[in-house]
Formats: structure tokens, C-alpha cells, sequence
């Protein structure tokens, strides 16, 4: 393998290595503590002194006189729906937990302790107005004449549910009411194999359609909090608002009215502590995102006002959320090759009306795009192996005219390659083809809410978790090394690739530790298909010698 080839593969391995480690190691960082933005900007407060002076009838501000609610006085209600028990809270009406029926094990999907998901104005205590299997209405007298109405409304597993905001002014005077907001969050909890990880994914995001183009989820930070301009750009006329991870999603959907980009809030609030490296540096805290998104409480004299929305509190399920509307599947992210990743999804899905088990689904589906792909392995093998053939002779010519007569050399070389049909980047070529696939594959197969909880064979309960035992990782480091040994040339102990390509197997196998099995399984089989190939060509060529 001559300096060009192989510093093309180096810096080809490097980048995929690079692009999977950052993905599934290493935690994005996360965004200062920032105090939850309630109050009003002074351009907003300059607006609305404009209103009075204009109207004296608008009023100034008739939000209640804030007061602590005692422990006892707060009360908890459930709903056992067929998918989710889901508790609320008295204080600001709103949802405790959400323990989801999840196929490994119930979990509480609301971690944080404080006020809970779609609050508002949690200084305020709620008491139950009516409660049926499906749905629960809060009402409370937020000052003399003014009264809001809160009802949750459950549909169907897999439809949206709606949330109903009414308040009611029987005053003789307008009210504008402060702070009225509904909230997201901190932080979406998961099932326990995937907690390690699920601070890193944590997102708050807002959905808009650019003209023209598809609908995108623009991430929320704390510096677009301090910045209007980059606000009102990412997040002009969205349409929902969220907060999701790798396998949930709680979406909020206004309906009968629109919200602005500045009426999101976002913020950094803590949620739980976890172990630091194993618990040998003790604890630390976890930070999750919290949206805050505001409602206008202009409400006219003897009038009333509603806000209607709809939202979603559960799984990416892929092909349930392509069923909904507002497109909230694009919350499922494939990646940059999403198209390629959309087609294997696809197939795994009718793979598994076959087998009836993902495991052997995902098999079935490497053993397909082996089969699409093996034209170009079988080039990229050939390569290898006639480059391997020669080797001793290039080695004798580098060490005749290496130092002493480079062109000399490169003269030889040429007639090497053209005396065996060789070409140094035929092999490399194949590999960059590829590349855009396996990247689709990794994170269709990361993130395919199908997998989760699904199991294969034997020690292998959960697809979406990490080989318990870790069986396959090791396996495939294993099969790794053999090919390796097979299809590498002898680069000598100088060649400063040597150590690159001999500790790629080990560095490979603590990668993929930790990655979820299905994932795992699907580069075992490729790499034991490849093996394979490789052998069989082996004799094929020793033959034809």
C-alpha cells in the first residue's frame, strides 16, 4: 500500500471513527444555568405602556397576589390509560408524572420534582372541576371576577391529545394577566439502559416551515435566549414546540392561536444528580432543558378567552408519528444520509413480517445490502489482496531506488501496478461509496424506536441496549482482526500506519460496548460476510496464479 493509499484510508477510517465516537460518546455540552426568562423585555413593557396610554380600558395587571400553597393543600389526580398513568398535580393543574407503559419496564418520563410538564402558573393551587376515564378539568379563581379553566383531553394510543385553556373575566374592566405560560419540562426521562446517555440527547426545539423547503426543528440554546434577532430567525412562525430524547418526544401544538418566537423561553434547570465516572468523584448535577412558552392574557371586560391545543406525550415511533399531522416525525433524526436511512428502516419493517424477530430481520437486511454492495467489495477486496501480492515486491523497490532515485522508483511502481492490473485507490473508492451507507444504517438502526425492547436470542433482551454480556462486540473485534490480518499488507514496523491499523480491532471493540446490540449484530454479520468474501477470493487468486 504505497504513502497516497494509505494516508486516503487513514484519513477515511479517522473520520468515520471520529463522526461515531462524538455521536455516541462523547456528551454534548451543556448550556449554562440560566434563570427562566418570566418577565416582560423592556421593548414589550414599552408596547404595552403604548396600549394605555392609547386605551385606558386595558388595564394595568390583575394577576393574583402571589401566595406559598401548603403541601397539604396540594392534591394529586391519575388517569390509567391504556398506555400511560398519568398523575396530576393540583399546583398549576398539571402533569406529575407520566409513567409510560414502556414493553421493558414502567417508566416515569416527568424526572424533575418541581412543578410538572403544561403548569401554569404553578403559584397557583387548582382544585378538580370534573374527571372521566379519558379526561380531567382544573378550575381556580385567580382574583375576584377572574377564573381559569384547565382540561386535558386523552385520544387513542398513537393520536394526539388536546389541552384547553380558558379564562373567564366578569369584571367590568380588561385584565391582562402576567406570566400566563405553559411549560415543558426540565429534562424527558427514559428507561434505564439508556440514562447514561440521555443528558447528551436532551433538546428543546421549535418546528417551522421555511418556504419552500421541509419542516425543521430548530434547537433551543441559551444564547438565542439573549439574542432576538437569532430568535425571531430560527423560530419565526413556528407551528409546535418540544422537548425530546432518543426514543420520546412531548410535543405542544397551538391550535386556535399563534404563537411568536419570543414567546419561547428556554432555559437549563436541574433535574436529577447521577454517579460521576462510575461514583468514584461522587455525584454531579444534571441539567435539562425547560420550555416556557407564553400565552397573551389580554382578556377584555365581561369577556372570555380560550387557547386550544393539542400535544403529544410519548414514543418516536416512527410510523406512528408519520401517521399524525404537523410532522412530527421529523422529530426522529437519521441523520445526514436520512433518505438512505429512511429505505432501511423500510426494510428492516418488512423484514420483520418475515422473521417476526428484529435480530434476525436485521441479519436478513446486512445479508441484502452485502449483495447491493458487493460489487464494490468485491473491488475493494481485490484491491487488498493484489496489493497484498506485491507487496515484497514493492518493498524491494523502495529499498533500491527509495532514497536515492525517487523518480526512479515511481517509474517501477507504475510498471508493478500495470504488470498486475493494481491500482492504489481502487480499493479506497469502494470504501468512500459506502460510507454515506453505513453512516444511514448507524443511525437508522440507533434510533428505530422499533428495536426498543425487542429482543433477538438467548443473553439479547433488548436491541436498543447494549450487549449485556458483551458477547458481540467482542466478536466482531475478533472478526475484525482476522480480516484485517487477512486483507492488510505487511507495512513494516517503520510505517507510521502500522500502529493505526493494529490497534483499530481493540479501539473498534470499545466503541461498541456500549452501542445498542442491533447495531452491533449488523456490523458483525457485514464483517463476517466480508471475511468471507475475502477467503473465497483468496483461493480464487492463488488459483488463477
Amino acid at each position: 500500500m504505497d504513502n497516497k493509499n494509505s494516508d486516503f484510508f487513514k484519513v477515511l477510517i479517522w473520520t468515520l471513527l471520529i463522526y461515531i465516537g462524538f455521536t455516541m460518546l462523547f456528551p454534548a455540552k451543556k448550556a449554562p444555568k440560566e434563570q427562566t426568562q418570566t418577565s416582560q423585555t423592556q421593548e414589550e413593557q414599552a408596547v404595552n405602556t403604548e396600549k394605555v396610554n392609547i386605551n385606558e380600558a386595558i388595564i394595568k395587571e390583575a394577576s393574583p397576589e402571589a401566595k406559598e400553597i401548603k403541601e397539604d393543600e396540594i392534591k394529586e389526580y391519575a388517569l390509567n390509560l391504556e398506555d400511560a398513568e398519568v398523575i396530576f398535580t393540583t399546583k398549576g393543574a398539571a402533569i406529575k408524572d407520566y409513567i409510560y407503559k414502556d414493553i421493558i419496564a414502567p417508566v416515569n418520563l416527568t424526572p424533575y420534582q418541581g412543578e410538572g410538564y403544561f403548569a401554569t402558573l404553578p403559584g397557583i393551587n387548582f382544585e378538580l372541576a370534573s374527571k372521566s376515564d379519558n379526561s380531567i378539568s382544573f378550575k381556580a379563581e385567580l382574583a375576584k371576577g377572574l377564573e381559569i379553566y384547565k382540561t386535558y383531553e386523552f385520544g387513542k394510543v398513537g393520536s394526539l391529545n388536546k389541552l384547553s385553556l380558558k379564562l373567564v373575566n366578569n369584571t367590568d374592566k380588561a385584565l391582562d394577566i402576567s406570566n400566563l405560560a405553559v411549560n415543558l419540562g426540565p429534562g424527558l426521562n427514559t428507561v434505564k439502559s439508556e440514562r447514561g446517555d440521555n443528558p447528551s440527547l436532551w433538546r428543546a426545539f421549535c418546528a417551522v416551515k421555511p418556504e419552500n423547503r421541509k419542516p425543521v426543528l430548530e434547537k433551543l440554546t441559551s444564547k438565542m435566549m439573549t439574542n432576538t434577532s437569532k430568535l425571531e430567525d430560527a423560530c419565526s412562525n413556528w407551528y409546535w414546540s418540544g422537548i425530546d430524547n432518543r426514543y420520546f418526544l412531548v410535543a405542544f401544538i397551538p391550535q386556535n392561536f399563534k404563537g411568536s418566537a419570543t414567546d419561547l423561553h428556554y432555559s437549563s434547570k436541574f433535574v436529577y444528580q447521577k454517579d460521576s465516572f462510575f461514583g468514584l468523584f461522587g455525584k454531579k448535577d444534571i441539567d435539562g432543558p425547560k420550555l416556557d412558552i407564553s400565552l397573551k392574557g389580554l382578556i377584555g371586560a365581561k369577556e372570555e378567552v380560550v387557547y386550544d391545543s393539542a400535544f403529544y406525550f410519548g414514543p418516536k415511533d416512527i410510523k406512528v408519528l408519520k401517521a399524525l399531522p404537523y410532522d412530527l416525525s421529523r422529530s426522529v433524526e437519521i441523520g445526514f444520509f436520512n433518505r438512505f436511512g429512511q429505505y432501511a428502516l423500510d426494510l428492516l419493517e418488512w423484514l420483520y413480517g418475515i422473521t417476526h424477530n428484529y435480530g434476525w430481520a436485521i441479519v436478513l437486511m446486512t445479508f441484502i445490502v452485502q449483495l447491493v454492495l458487493f460489487p464494490l467489495t468485491y473491488k475493494q477486496l481485490k484491491a487488498s489482496a493484489v496489493m497484498q501480492k506485491i507487496q515484497p515486491e514493492m518493498k524491494r523497490i523502495q529499498d533500491k531506488y527509495g532514497k536515492t532515485d525517487p523518480m526512479a522508483a515511481q517509474r517501477e511502481m507504475m510498471a508493478l501496478y500495470k504488470k498486475y492490473g493494481a491500482n492504489p485507490l481502487s480499493g479506497c473508492l469502494p470504501l468512500l461509496i459506502q460510507f454515506p451507507i453505513f453512516i444511514a444504517l448507524f443511525n437508522a438502526l440507533r434510533t428505530s424506536w422499533c428495536l426498543h425492547g425487542a429482543p433477538f436470542i438467548l443473553w439479547i433482551k433488548d436491541l436498543s441496549a447494549k450487549d449485556p454480556y458483551y458477547v458481540l462486540p467482542i466478536a466482531m473485534g475478533v472478526m475484525m482482526f482476522i480480516q484485517q490480518k487477512m486483507t492488510m499488507p505487511d507495512m513494516g514496523k517503520d510505517n507510521p500506519n502500522a500502529a493505526m491499523f493494529k490497534w483499530m480491532p481493540i479501539f473498534m471493540t470499545l466503541l461498541f460496548l456500549n452501542f445498542p446490540s442491533g447495531l452491533t449484530l449488523y456490523w458483525f454479520i457485514s464483517n463476517c460476510i466480508s471475511l468471507c468474501i475475502n477467503v473465497v477470493l483468496k483461493r480464487k487468486l492463488a488459483k488463477a496464479a
